[in-house]
């Protein structure tokens, strides 16, 4: 095993200790903790409890201080520290009920029969909350009617939801936004494993003179970037021109990258690059775990954005999924190893691979003298001796001179073409040699963002 994934399993398992929230009194503590870890420095931006957006609401801060079931004056069940035991935002009660009325409230698994499962839905809907127990399935099958006690003791208060941002300076303004979320206490894949990755790369990153810039997003998942983007400007939302959200990546499956909303853009071919080699997948857009891709390629937003995960399916993606045995213990090193080196490779790629733009417009005619790259193609008339893969070179000549528009890079060409790179960067050195070509180090170009229509 690496020092880089021993010093992510490390990091996670110290993040899983922090029963953390969207809005809970120990985000301090964990987003204290991370700020000790990122060289860069952290920069903590607060939503105070009922701030609203869009229709999103931050929810009060929520705070468990213990909880018991009885039946007929016997304890059947009593709180042990669990995070996930006491669904989040329940409010307090001691109340007596007949079995019937208890079960609504008790949330379980059958298929997980000695899981505690984490109900996390009124974090994001606190108009709803109510109050639920999540107890192993195996213990709900033993309830026999009876008369119940149910007492729970809960504290919520006006609080503050907590966004860690950030920031490695590059040499332009153009930025990569790495993103991964806290909210989700004790879970290890879902996701601190995401969180202490990307804090690796920024580790890397740290000291490190780079062509784009770089920022890291950790916060409370959906809810912490809708109110991150709420308080940024047009303009640096423009800058952004592309990102990954990272999470999953210690379950023993292939590597899945989503695609952007659009689809073939720059950072898609990137990350696909950067995974070869190595077992994966790509899939359409919000066909991977899904996650905050949808708020960063939200309307009037528009980040290209790629979901890199291990999620073994989209609505069951590996067997500890939100529940209390997604330990570190149970993360594969293999496999956060793995994902690390290609999100490093990844950063290589971006900063080493420049854009090839044409300096010219129009059909350029490759058979003239003075440029002499017309690449030779079979023809019924004239007897050659071309090689067996002569059809495609035609087809990529074809294209080519489309190809040189500043948006592909000398790899995204040879993918498209099909073609071994190494001879496409020599063909292309040609036309560079030639003066139609500049290999620019630029930024990747991303669409405009779109307005929305004023009400009539």
């Amino acid at each position: 095993m690496s020092a880089d994934a021993d010093a992510i399993l490390a990091l996670t398992g110290e993040l899983c200790a922090f029963p953390s929230g969207v809005t809970a009194p120990a985000n301090e503590a964990l987003f204290a903790h991370l700020a000790t870890a990122i060289p860069q420095g952290l920069t903590l931006h607060r939503f105070a409890s009922g701030a609203a957006h869009n229709g999103w609401r931050v929810p009060p801060s929520w705070e468990i201080a213990g909880a018991s079931l009885e039946r007929d004056g016997a304890v059947v069940w009593e709180w042990d520290g669990n995070p996930l035991a006491v669904a989040a935002l329940s409010r307090s009660v001691d109340e007596e009920m007949d079995l019937e009325a208890l079960r609504p409230h008790l949330v379980s698994d059958p298929d997980r029969p000695d899981l505690t499962v984490f109900h996390c839905r009124w974090q994001y809907r606190p108009w709803d909350a109510d109050w639920a127990l999540c107890l192993p399935h195996r213990l709900v099958e033993t309830l026999a009617p009876g008369r119940y006690r149910v007492r729970i003791d809960t504290r919520t208060t006006p609080g503050e939801m907590i966004v860690g941002v950030a920031d490695h300076a590059g040499q332009w303004p153009e930025t990569i936004v790495l993103n991964a979320h806290t909210c989700h206490p004790g879970q290890a894949n879902d996701g601190m494993v995401g969180v202490a990755t990307l804090v690796r790369v920024f580790q890397a990153l740290a000291g490190r003179r780079t062509r784009y810039s770089y920022r890291l997003v950790l916060g409370p998942e959906h809810l912490g970037t809708v109110f991150l983007l709420s308080r940024t400007s047009r303009q640096e939302i423009e800058g952004m021109v592309a990102g990954l959200f990272v999470e999953m990546t210690g379950v023993r499956a292939p590597l899945k990258a989503t695609a952007t909303f659009r689809g073939g853009q720059p950072i898609d071919r990137a990350v696909a690059r950067a995974m070869r080699g190595t077992e994966h997948v790509r899939v359409g857009w919000r066909e991977g775990a899904g996650n905050d891709e949808t708020v960063w390629e939200g309307p009037g937003v528009e980040v290209p954005f790629v979901e890199l995960t291990r999620c073994i399916d989209q609505f069951d993606p590996f067997p500890q999924y939100h529940s209390d045995a997604d330990r570190p213990e149970t993360l594969d090193a293999a496999m956060v190893d793995e994902a690390h080196a290609v999100l490093a490779r990844l950063i290589e790629g971006l900063e080493s691979e420049p854009f090839v733009r044409r300096t010219f417009d129009g059909l350029v005619c490759l058979s003239a003298p003075e440029t002499g790259l017309y690449v030779e193609r079979p023809d019924p008339a004239i007897v050659q001796d071309l090689g067996p893969d002569a059809d495609r070179w035609g087809r990529m000549s074809d294209s080519l001179l489309r190809w040189m528009d500043g948006t592909m890079t000398v790899a995204d060409i040879a993918d498209a073409a099909g073609l071994p790179e190494d001879a496409i960067r020599a063909h292309i050195a040609r036309f560079e040699a030639a003066g139609l070509v500049r290999l620019d180090p630029a930024p990747m170009p991303r669409a405009p963002v779109s307005g929305s229509a004023p009400l009539r």
